[in-house]
C-alpha cells in the first residue's frame, strides 16, 4: 500500500521522444564549463590586471558576458535533476553522502579557480545541492507526519471535516515554509554558490514536479524574482537590478529543455563521471589560467 501511494505521488515520467536525463546532464555540464571559462579565466585576467590594452579589455569583457549568459542555463537543470534523483534514487542517504563527498572534494579547486586561494566566504555548488536535497526530504517529512495525523483524525469520532482540513493545509504550508527557511538560512550562512536563491529554486521545483506546465512557468519566474530581490536589497538601483535580471533570461531555455524531458535514464555506468567532472574541470581551468599567467606575466 505504501509503495502504491509513493508511486501515485511521483510525477509522470514516460514521454515519447524528447530529452533524456543524459542529454540534460550533458547540456548542464557543457554550459557550466562555458560559464566557468568566463568566470574563472576571462574575468580573472581582467581582475588581476593582465589586460592593459583598453580595446582588448573591452573585447574580453564582451566575450565574458556572452559566456556567462550561456552558462546560466546550467544551474536550473542541475536543480531539476536533483529533484528527479530525490524522487527516484534507491538510497537517499547514499545520494546525500555522494553530494557531501564531492562538495568536500570540490572545495579547494573551486576556491583556487574563483578566488585564487582558499576562501572561507564562498562554497561550491555541491553544498547548495546538498542543502536543497535535505530541504526536499524535510518537506516530504512534513507531509508524512501530517498524513499520519490526517489518518488518525479521519478515524476519530470527533471529526470536523471542514475545520480539520483547513488546519491540515495551514499546518502543511507552515511546515514546508519553515523547512525552506531553514535551508535558506543554512545556504546563506555557509555562503554557498547561488546561496538561498538556489535553495528556493530547488524547493519550488520539488513542489511543482507533478505539474510540468506550472513548473516551466513558475520556477523560472521565481528564480528571476529572487535574483532581482537580492540585487535590489544589496544596494543596486531598480534599473540596474532589472538590467542584470535580463541577463538571466536564459533560465527559460533551461526550463524549455525540462519541458521536453522524457524521464529516460540509460544507466550506462557513467554516473560518477558527472560527479567527478565538477572538481576535475575546475582544477584543469585553474592550471590553464596559471599557465597563461606564467606565459604573459
Amino acid at each position: 500500500m505504501k509503495n502504491k501511494q509513493e508511486r501515485n505521488n511521483r510525477p509522470e515520467r514516460a514521454r515519447t521522444g524528447g530529452v533524456s536525463a543524459d542529454l540534460l546532464k550533458l547540456t548542464a555540464l557543457m554550459t557550466m564549463l562555458i560559464d566557468h571559462i568566463g568566470a574563472g579565466i576571462l574575468e580573472r585576467l581582467l581582475i588581476d590586471g593582465y589586460v592593459t590594452d583598453y580595446a582588448l579589455y573591452l573585447k574580453i569583457y564582451q566575450l565574458d558576458t556572452v559566456l556567462r549568459i550561456i552558462g546560466r542555463i546550467s544551474f536550473p537543470i542541475f536543480c531539476f535533476l536533483l529533484a528527479e534523483g530525490f524522487l527516484h534514487t534507491r538510497s537517499r542517504r547514499g545520494y546525500a553522502f555522494r553530494l557531501l563527498v564531492f562538495a568536500l572534494l570540490s572545495e579547494i579547486p573551486f576556491d583556487l579557480l574563483f578566488s585564487g586561494g582558499l576562501n572561507r566566504n564562498s562554497q561550491n555548488v555541491f553544498w547548495t545541492l546538498l542543502i536543497g536535497l535535505l530541504v526536499l526530504r524535510g518537506m516530504e517529512g512534513v507531509r508524512g507526519v501530517l498524513r499520519m495525523w490526517e489518518n488518525s483524525r479521519i478515524h476519530s469520532k470527533a471529526r470536523r471535516p471542514k475545520k480539520g482540513r483547513a488546519l491540515y493545509c495551514a499546518a502543511e504550508a507552515a511546515g514546508i515554509l519553515l523547512v525552506i527557511a531553514a535551508g535558506m538560512c543554512a545556504a546563506a550562512f555557509l555562503k554557498t554558490d547561488y546561496s538561498w536563491r538556489g535553495v528556493i529554486l530547488i524547493a519550488v521545483i520539488g513542489l511543482l514536479m507533478r505539474d510540468r506546465l506550472l513548473l516551466v512557468i513558475d520556477a523560472p519566474c521565481a528564480f528571476l524574482f529572487t535574483e532581482f530581490l537580492q540585487l535590489f536589497i544589496g544596494g543596486r538601483s531598480l534599473l540596474a537590478s532589472l538590467g542584470e535580471v535580463l541577463s538571466h533570461l536564459t533560465v527559460f531555455v533551461s526550463f524549455a529543455l525540462i519541458w521536453f524531458y522524457n524521464g529516460e535514464r540509460k544507466r550506462t555506468g557513467h554516473r560518477y563521471f558527472f560527479y567527478f567532472f565538477y572538481p576535475v574541470h575546475l582544477l584543469i581551468l585553474f592550471l590553464f589560467r596559471q599557465f597563461l599567467y606564467a606565459l604573459y606575466g
